[in-house]
């Protein structure tokens, strides 16, 4: 039987980004020992565990695709109100916050960070001090300007950075400033009109919209934006409050019943059904890309947990989830991310679950179909999801429930036309497409402290962005 995912619609209301951030106060660690695998042999790991690490480049590829990961909004010491409200003291930047932005998508592997900061402080400062630059960091220029930067991680890896804004709208990848005076920048930046668009789009960014829950659906559809936002942690806490109350409650009468700080978010996470509304109406209209926002500022909750790190640090929310960007094979600069982004080649992952390995979706007909590429009418197709598994799940250990599904946008519904557990192949009618990996954790079942029941169910891992079959735009 067809199963209908019908979506509400909320109202945002801004709160602090990490409220969550008293929750945890019990971790543990790791052992990573060696255990014996299910065909007798010794697998010696290192195995999947919370603070587990994994560069993109681990994980195969589809195709002769290249695979990268990435941040796309978070805040910087260029936002007014990051890093505990003060990004600048005595009007020099904040040293300690700017390192830590810098480590923390070192630590976490990124291959990219589109960063999206408030325009006061944004527009009073320049190319490059507005690409995290630093000595021994290698800018990216055309025309003679920085249009973005790589960061030196200092162990051969390198983190291609992109400025842009949380203002109006979302552009990022923004490679200048639209104005030379300050105030002239502050009025172009503050504006949402199809022209401020247009003006965005040509200094280079891609023009994303911002908690698209809050953002009227006829808007979207209109404006010629390239992208939103399908899940954005700010909202998420806003829209959970219900899960957030009882576990502050819990925090003061019994906190040895909560797990490990690192899955804080297991505890509230939910899934952000306004905005999934909002993108299955407008692909009807046009093809439109969405991403996962991290919208981290590190400004909620100094305080250090029992691990020693606090739960808003850069380093943390920046290993929850991230966007994975499918590139052509050869030389890799934000232009190419951006051209791969805005074609909606890429999916996005909660990566606190696990790194996904050997995820697939795409259409099979006279050709291969990726993510974002648009089937011309009349060829008939049938639309693959390949189910990934854990990376380095400890075979030994208990092992996750992973369910497939694949939805088609009809106007405010994902209409579920296939599921299962196992790989799917689903002859396509016309119609705009994406798909989902849901998971059920049992593999971080001995992470999660006493309660376990209230963390371990079944949750989205993996949203793949549509494939649109025959739509004649």
């Amino acid at each position: 039987m067809t199963a209908v995912i019908m979506t509400g619609m909320k109202t945002h209301e801004p709160v602090p980004v990490f409220f969550l951030a008293i929750i945890w106060l019990l971790s543990s660690c790791s052992a990573g020992t060696e255990t014996e695998s299910v065909d007798g042999g010794v697998d010696a790991g290192p195995h999947h565990d919370p603070w587990l690490v994994v560069a993109a480049d681990e994980l195969p590829s589809p195709r002769d695709w290249v695979t990268v990961r990435g941040i796309i909004h978070a805040h910087s010491t260029y936002s007014h109100d990051a890093c505990d409200d003060e990004p600048f003291i005595d009007g020099v930047r904040n040293e300690q916050c700017f390192e830590q932005l810098r480590a923390g998508m070192c630590q976490t592997r990124q291959d990219f960070v589109f960063l999206t900061d408030h325009s006061d402080l944004f527009a009073s400062y320049e190319y490059p001090d507005l690409l995290q630059y630093q000595e021994g960091d290698s800018l990216i220029e055309r025309g003679g300007i920085p249009t973005a930067n790589r960061v030196d991680c200092g162990d051969g890896h390198q983190v291609i950075v992109a400025a842009g804004l949380e203002q109006g709208m979302m552009p990022i990848g923004l490679e200048h400033h639209l104005a030379d005076d300050v105030d002239e920048r502050l009025r172009l930046y503050d504006q949402r009109s199809e022209s401020a668009v247009r003006a965005l789009q040509a200094a280079g960014a891609l023009v994303f919209l911002q908690h698209t829950e809050g953002w009227d659906p006829q808007t979207i559809i209109d404006f010629p934006i390239d992208g939103i936002e399908c899940f954005n942690l700010h909202f998420n806490m806003t829209d959970n409050m219900e899960a957030v109350i009882p576990l502050l409650l819990k925090l003061e009468s019994d906190p040895e019943s909560l797990g490990v700080i690192e899955l804080a978010l297991l505890s509230i996470f939910k899934e952000n059904q306004a905005d999934l509304l909002r993108w299955s109406k407008a692909v009807l209209h046009k093809p439109l890309p969405a991403i996962l926002a991290t919208d981290v500022h590190r400004n909620t909750f100094p305080a250090p947990t029992p691990d020693g790190e606090r739960i808003d640090s850069y380093r943390r929310m920046m290993h929850w989830f991230s966007n994975y960007v499918l590139l052509p094979a050869g030389p890799v600069d934000d232009l190419v991310l951006k051209q791969a982004i805005a074609h909606g080649r890429m999916y996005g992952a909660f990566d606190y679950l696990g790194y996904p390995e050997g995820f697939d979706f795409y259409a099979q007909g006279s050709q291969v179909y990726e993510m974002g590429d648009q089937v011309p009418v009349g060829e008939q197709v049938e639309l693959r999801l390949q189910l990934p598994v854990v990376h380095r799940l400890d075979p030994a250990g208990a092992q996750p429930i992973i369910r497939g599904r694949i939805l088609k946008a009809n106007d405010g519904v994902w209409e579920e036309v296939a599921e299962g557990f196992s790989d799917l192949v689903y002859p396509a009618a016309a119609g705009v497409y994406r798909a989902e990996v849901r998971i059920n954790p049992e593999h971080l079942r001995r992470w999660t402290g006493s309660e376990t029941e209230k963390y371990i169910r079944e949750t989205v891992w993996i949203y793949a962005n549509p494939i649109y079959v025959g739509m004649d735009y």
